[in-house]
């Protein structure tokens, strides 16, 4: 007879939602199991919690006493195991405060962590934007790890655990209903771009804050190209002077809960996305909705070098473009870098297979690839085979449950 268990989930990364989200779906899957899960969460991640999980949010002035939250919630649910979602933000809001993570060994139960990147093969130094670096901690060895794929590889045995979302079903009625909701009229074509609060941000780095402002300008200028059918939809926390660019097809939303983005996603042809990570891949991957990921490989401090490392003569709007967003660095997550870092996770990584890269400097394949994904139907079907070969080998890993039951019965 199985014996069911209680777990504390710690979502302690501030605006990091999609690590947030990657807690929640274990916690659903634990829920589903029988177990009983309570979140103690950053108050920035609030919007992603309703009824269905028991929870406590604390605000950011009241970080430094984390400690007397957590013995609170310790005292009134007793748990049989402490959850980190995830493992990186949570030792950046520790290093944050000055709290040491003997706060959560001490406490004598089993501590898991959802381990985003995968640690033991990734450096633990970080690339950022120029000359950035950032190293990542490391925590007691003890610590027992929870792979999420999709994202990393799926090798069982080492954690790694399947957590895929659930599909929603959206009829075409509510899907061309959205659409015209939203500012896409029938018969175009409507592109999905998605930031969050971190992209937005004020960056001490000089390059760091250009390439946040000029990658957008040149994705709406790619996108602009593609025909007058396309129209961008943009969900993020602010809107980005893009409306001109695109001539009035560029449509900003903000941020949406968990079931209206689903459908929003949904009804899209196509994500378009600078974060090879993002959670909201795997959501469009469920949904069938075909995904572009931009990145760049290329550093260069001055537009000979930038032209130097082009594959073909750039047209005049991206040797316009170049001009006025030098240096580039390269990046995977845009626009931190995490370039180097992700390489050894990405290497012989089957995810890739099931989505497009484009170099964001290869003109000629980006206005390829967007012409065949918007407008091939045959390509389209090909790519979608593609993802729901991936996703069937993700479906054949253990549930994010088994993992936690099976690292409690060691």
């Amino acid at each position: 007879m199985n014996r069911f268990h209680k777990h504390l989930v710690l979502s302690l990364g501030r605006k990091g939602l999609g690590e947030a989200s990657l807690g929640i779906r274990l916690a659903t899957d634990l829920q589903d199991a029988g177990d009983e899960v309570f979140f103690l969460a950053h108050d920035s991640n609030a919007k992603l919690f309703s009824s269905d999980f028991a929870h406590q949010l604390f605000p950011s002035h009241a970080s430094p006493f984390f400690p007397l939250y957590l013995s609170d919630c310790l005292e009134s649910f007793a748990a049989d195991s402490l959850i980190l979602s995830d493992y990186f933000t949570t030792t950046l809001f520790f290093e944050s405060f000055g709290l040491h993570p003997e706060v959560l060994v001490s406490r004598g139960r089993p501590l898991f962590a959802i381990d985003t990147w995968d640690y033991e093969k990734v450096s633990d130094k970080i690339d950022l934007f120029v000359s950035g670096c950032r190293t990542v901690s490391l925590w007691p060895d003890h610590v027992i790890p929870l792979r999420p794929v999709p994202f990393l590889q799926p090798e069982p045995g080492r954690g790694a655990y399947r957590t895929l979302p659930v599909r929603s079903v959206v009829s075409e009625q509510k899907r061309n209903g959205l659409r015209r909701t939203y500012g896409v009229p029938a018969g175009a074509k409507a592109v999905l771009f998605c930031t969050a609060t971190w992209q937005h941000a004020e960056y001490e780095s000089e390059a760091g804050r250009r390439m946040a402002q000029s990658l957008p300008r040149l994705l709406a200028d790619f996108l602009a190209a593609a025909g007058d059918q396309v129209h961008l939809v943009h969900v993020g926390p602010q809107a980005y002077p893009l409306s001109e660019r695109m001539a009035g097809r560029y449509h900003w939303l903000p941020a949406l809960s968990p079931g209206d983005f689903d459908a929003l996603l949904a009804s899209m042809d196509l994500l378009l996305s600078a974060n090879i990570s993002a959670t909201t891949i795997t959501k469009a991957m469920v949904l069938h909705v075909p995904v572009l990921v931009v990145e760049n490989s290329v550093a260069a401090g001055s537009l000979e070098q930038a032209m130097a490392a082009l594959p073909h003569p750039p047209s005049a709007l991206l040797e316009s473009w170049l001009r006025q967003s030098l240096p580039l660095f390269p990046f995977s997550l845009w626009p931190l870098g995490y370039h180097r870092f992700l390489t050894p996770v990405l290497r012989n990584n089957p995810y890739v297979d099931a989505l497009e890269r484009v170099e964001m400097l290869d003109e000629a394949t980006m206005r390829r690839t967007l012409a065949t994904l918007l407008f091939d139907s045959v390509a389209r079907e090909e790519h979608c085979h593609r993802q729901q070969i991936y996703l069937d080998k993700v479906r054949s890993l253990p549930s994010g449950a088994q993992c936690v039951r099976a690292g409690l019965a060691n």
